[in-house]
């Protein structure tokens, strides 16, 4: 896989090249555009630490897309332990969903990533704090799902996301949106509480998109556990 930078008016354009056509489904799964024989993702020039931001991605893509399409082994654990670990003590406000947030509750449903949402606030410390690990800045959305989106790979491909929309919670709630944000359990893993969504939300989000896998792995822990859903 070739891994190129190009300045196109006030954008720095990452452009994936040379790659095994496996890889096509994990570059649309991360948004990239295609441009003819090329796949690419544009950032501002004037985007802080934007330098730094291409070291990291060039020494780290090509391993985060092999975990992405599960060519490799993912090592989730480390990377949350990680981000944990320098988070811990910082007053930053975060809390952990999709996949991995019903994995360390002890349901095996097999990440590509981790998925953390933060405030917005908190946007600049983040960004200081992995500085050595950011791949893709940390920057406002423009209107998306969330004000803010950017991606750290620190073992493993870390999301970054802050300030969900209300539209995700429609027509019902699932693990990202604001609704999770404001009924947030807590689970104590390797020592440390993380805060977590309802596990009937991530039933909701594994329904909607039709991983009846998934499904079925947390409903049969909801069962066994007699799990109760917190106020």
């Amino acid at each position: 896989m070739q891994i190129t930078f190009q300045k196109c008016g006030q954008d720095v354009v990452f452009t994936l090249s040379e790659f095994d056509l496996k890889y096509e489904e994990v570059f649309k799964m991360c948004f990239y555009e295609k441009d003819g024989n090329t796949y690419i993702k544009r950032f501002s020039k004037d985007i802080p630490n934007l330098e730094k931001i291409k070291v990291n991605y060039k020494r780290n893509a090509q391993e985060m897309f092999d975990q992405l399409g599960y060519f490799k082994p993912i090592p989730w654990e480390t990377a949350l332990y990680e981000f944990v670990k320098e988070v811990h003590g910082t007053g930053v406000d975060w809390w952990l969903t999709g996949s991995c947030a019903a994995c360390i509750r002890g349901i095996p449903l097999n990440p590509h990533d981790v998925d953390i949402m933060i405030d917005s606030k908190h946007v600049s410390e983040i960004s200081d704090i992995f500085a050595d690990h950011i791949v893709e800045p940390i920057i406002d959305t423009g209107g998306w799902l969330t004000k803010d989106f950017g991606v750290i790979f620190h073992h493993a491909r870390i999301d970054i996301a802050s300030d969900p929309n209300p539209c995700l919670d429609d027509p019902e709630p699932i693990d990202c949106g604001p609704y999770a944000k404001n009924h947030l359990e807590s689970v104590n893993w390797r020592g440390f509480e993380i805060k977590v969504p309802p596990l009937v939300l991530q039933l909701n989000i594994n329904r909607k998109r039709g991983r009846m896998d998934r499904v079925k792995h947390i409903q049969a822990y909801m069962d066994k556990s007699g799990y109760m859903q917190t106020d």
